[in-house]
Order: structure tokens, then C-alpha cells, then sequence
């Protein structure tokens, strides 16, 4: 694959474990990094349009590196991302869930809202009352706003991340040496 054509992530890591689980280090060196590899990657391409294959391109020390270790890493990527792909589906359909059951609350609270609203004349005169229309305008959009919201919107972020995780499982995967950093 042409590096030109396709979205590189570079990334420098100690032990090839590392992309996986976070090391156990120094909290307060500067080279501690607090994100797992993988995590990295998902928030590098959720951050972004992804038009272009993903090329990872990992940099271990020379005693990490080994003949099989590309396959190996790319193998154990595939298996991370089909399983937490499975599991974004899982926690998207019981966040819906979770929306839908929560029309057991907000249904009462429209119907007391609008209830408010109509009989506001029977209530308090015609004269109206301000604080009590404005109120049962409030129990209404309260009401059906957090199980609406909860039911379309919340999903969504489970639905990027699949996208990106979809992008990461296909990933070309390099293995290098490490590049000095100094000149």
C-alpha cells in the first residue's frame, strides 16, 4: 500500500502489549502514555472524516521485534475490534432501551404539562398566569426531551465508533525498529 494513499498512525511503543493494555510506569514521566494504543488510534479516526484505508505504523525496541509479530498484532486487532464492536451494538440497543423506559416517566409529566396549560383559564381566571403556563410548557419539553433524546441521539456516538473501529480492523500494520529521536 502507497503511504501517500492511505491514513498512517504513527505510534511509539515500549512493548507490543502496550496497544493493548497500559503499562505499568512512572505516573509523572514524560513518556507515560495514558491511552492504550488501540484507544489512541479509535480517537484519532473518530476525530475525523475517514475517506482512506488505515495504515498502523508501530515503532518497538530492537528486543520486541520479531519475524511474526505484524500477523500476530494485526490478528489480536481484528479480534479487539470484533469484539468491541459486538459490544457497542449491545450497549447502543440498551441505551435505546433505556430511552423507550423512560417514557414511563416522561409520558406523566407531558400529559400533567399540558394538563396545566389547557385548564390554566379554569385554574387561575382568564387573567392567565405566567408562572403556571410557563411551568407546563417546561414539564412538557422535559418530559419527552430526555427519552427522545436519549432513544435517537445517545446511539450515535456508539455508531462513529464502530465506523472508526471498522476502519482500525482492517488496518495495514508495520512493525519497525525504533527511529532515533535525536540527531
Amino acid at each position: 500500500m502507497n503511504r501517500g494513499s492511505a491514513q498512517t498512525i504513527e505510534l511509539r511503543l515500549n512493548q507490543v502489549e502496550e496497544m493493548f493494555v497500559l503499562a505499568q510506569a512512572d505516573l509523572f514521566s514524560e513518556y507515560r502514555n495514558y491511552l492504550t494504543g488501540v484507544e489512541y488510534c479509535i480517537s484519532l479516526l473518530r476525530s475525523q472524516r475517514i475517506r482512506r484505508p488505515v495504515r498502523l505504523e508501530l515503532s518497538l525496541p530492537p528486543a520486541e521485534l520479531d519475524a511474526a509479530l505484524g500477523d500476530r498484532v494485526s490478528v489480536a486487532l481484528r479480534r479487539y475490534c470484533d469484539q468491541r464492536i459486538s459490544y457497542n451494538e449491545r450497549e447502543r440497543r440498551a441505551v435505546r432501551l433505556g430511552g423507550l423506559s423512560s417514557l414511563w416517566v416522561g409520558v406523566p409529566l407531558v400529559l400533567i404539562g399540558y394538563l396545566l396549560v389547557i385548564f390554566e383559564d379554569s385554574l387561575v381566571g382568564h387573567t392567565g398566569n405566567v408562572v403556571l403556563d410557563t411551568t407546563g410548557w417546561v414539564l412538557v419539553w422535559v418530559g419527552i426531551w430526555f427519552p427522545l433524546d436519549t432513544f435517537f441521539f445517545t446511539p450515535l456516538g456508539y455508531g462513529r465508533e464502530n465506523r472508526a473501529l471498522k476502519h482500525l480492523r482492517n488496518a495495514e500494520i508495520s512493525v519497525t525498529n525504533w527511529q532515533s529521536t535525536t540527531v
